[in-house]
């Protein structure tokens, strides 16, 4: 008689199957007798099929017991991408960024619903796992790896719960999980709406399918997620944020409001940054003695001196086309008026020197005599230190 749960014939004493919001699923199991099977395998649980990949790295013998971790698919989402560059003046599209990473991981893509078709005019695919370009290509959509090993990515779809198909043995209101006993496990998973012994409808959002020698149970996390990646991934998430958000690393796409004296008050242009209004910031512009007076509206990338948040600059201005790139001023060196004086110098001398009867070979002496005349007390004039670099 086969085993309600098994792996090719090989009864599961116990483990754990873990399915997230998003993501790959995977399972650490516990056998009665050596797992030979290696590569593609079947997980059945009952009624339920999940086909995934042994890993070898985190699968072994105790005995007579093995061990083996088997993950959603291929198992390769965690495999490391080459460097690749990707430039489409109409889009660079979110598919074929994701079809690219697909092969590399030797996945299969199935329904592929992104939140936006391109991704941008460019992208740089680096070093790292597949998933993460997954991830890029997908924006704020999800992904996951379904029952038969295929990677699915758009929005999860929700629905209840078939009416009786489950008995609530535990829930904690604190930490949003419930326990389960089902008697097909396949009729609860991540989306459906639970309702029976609850006083308001819970969405499951991540699943855990905890088995042993006698009973399967069910643990259903129904929290609700800021994201799209899931309990665990949340976890992780804002671990790493607490430690980042001791710095503020990075630029930040800002909008100029109004110009004061010679500093400026912008404020973020996405409002989920976090950031308040800057009022009012210096400027770094990168180009020594230039100063501008930049256009309302216009945008700036601003980021904070050794990520220290009291020190805000603005080092970046939008590029030629963007909207309001022209500044209202540009001031060079300590005095404006010196610029505009060395310009009419300049312009006296070019128009004394256009004037003049040319000299056949004189090694320009015409143009040094017209500059000598705007720069009487200039030992070198801008016109020998011309002459001089021919």
């Amino acid at each position: 008689m086969t085993a309600y749960a098994h792996v090719g014939g090989v009864e599961i004493i116990s483990g754990d199957v873990v399915i997230p919001y998003s993501g790959a699923w995977f399972a650490d199991l516990m056998f009665a007798a050596p797992l030979e099977a290696t590569g593609r395998v079947t997980i059945e649980i009952g009624s339920m099929r999940l086909v995934g990949t042994v890993d070898p790295v985190a699968s072994g013998t105790r005995g007579e017991q093995s061990f083996a971790r088997i993950v959603a698919g291929a198992g390769g989402w965690a495999t490391l991408v080459t460097p690749q560059y990707y430039h489409a003046d109409n889009g660079v599209r979110a598919l074929l960024i994701a079809q690219d990473a697909a092969r590399i991981a030797g996945e299969t893509l199935g329904t592929f619903t992104p939140s936006a078709d391109t991704v941008g005019i460019d992208y740089a695919r680096q070093v790292g796992p597949a998933s993460r370009v997954l991830e890029a290509a997908c924006g704020s959509a999800s992904w996951w790896v379904d029952f038969d090993g295929v990677t699915q990515v758009g929005t999860r779809t929700t629905s209840p719960a078939p009416a009786a198909s489950y008995e609530l043995i535990e829930y904690d209101p604190r930490q949003r999980i419930a326990t389960l006993a089902l008697d097909d496990i396949s009729l609860v998973g991540v989306g459906s709406v639970l309702t029976d012994a609850l006083d308001t409808p819970q969405t499951v959002r991540d699943v855990t399918l905890r088995l042993s020698e006698e009973t399967v149970r069910v643990i259903a996390w129904t929290g609700e997620p800021a994201h799209t990646r899931g309990r665990l991934a949340g976890i992780v998430e804002a671990v790493i944020e607490s430690i980042l958000d001791r710095r503020a690393y990075g630029l930040r796409k800002c909008r100029v409001i109004r110009v004061a004296s010679d500093r400026v008050e912008v404020q973020p242009v996405r409002a989920s940054m976090g950031l308040p209004e800057m009022l009012p910031i210096s400027m770094w512009p990168g180009v020594a003695g230039i100063h501008a007076t930049l256009t309302p509206g216009s945008e700036v990338l601003v980021q904070f001196v050794d990520g220290d948040r009291s020190q805000p600059v603005i080092t970046h201005y939008v590029g030629k086309g963007g909207g309001g790139w022209v500044p209202v001023t540009i001031d060079i060196g300590e005095n404006p008026t010196s610029f505009i004086a060395l310009a009419t110098k300049l312009d006296a001398a070019l128009g004394a020197f256009a004037s003049a009867t040319p000299v056949a070979k004189d090694g320009g002496a015409a143009l040094q005599t017209a500059f000598k005349t705007q720069w009487p007390d200039s030992s070198t004039s801008c016109a020998s230190v011309l002459v001089r670099s021919k």
